[in-house]
């Protein structure tokens, strides 16, 4: 992977923590890296701002989903079951 972590020590962080909660062994495979990792969530919505408890949650499930490997990995990152993922994904609109 050739992306360069511009000083974003907790990017680097996230996402090797992302792979090992994906990885099925304790091998971490390309594949469980993204080859760009995401860009942060907007500096306006983060935790501490002041943004509504939905648009905080739409804002983390985006970038959960963003970085996923598929819907099953993305709501085990979140903790939840993957029906109550598609449930959120029905009322946030997020396809």
């Amino acid at each position: 992977n050739s992306y360069r972590w511009p000083g974003n020590l907790r990017e680097l962080r996230n996402t090797i923590e992302r792979g090992v909660i994906l990885a099925p062994d304790d091998f971490i495979s390309e594949r469980f890296i993204p080859e760009n990792p995401p860009a942060p969530l907007d500096a306006k919505i983060s935790i501490g701002s002041d943004v509504s408890l939905e648009a905080l949650e739409e804002a983390h499930i985006r970038s959960i989903l963003g970085r996923a490997s598929s819907l099953d990995a993305a709501a085990k990152t979140l903790g939840i079951d993957p029906a109550t993922l598609y449930r959120k994904r029905k009322r946030l609109n997020l396809q």
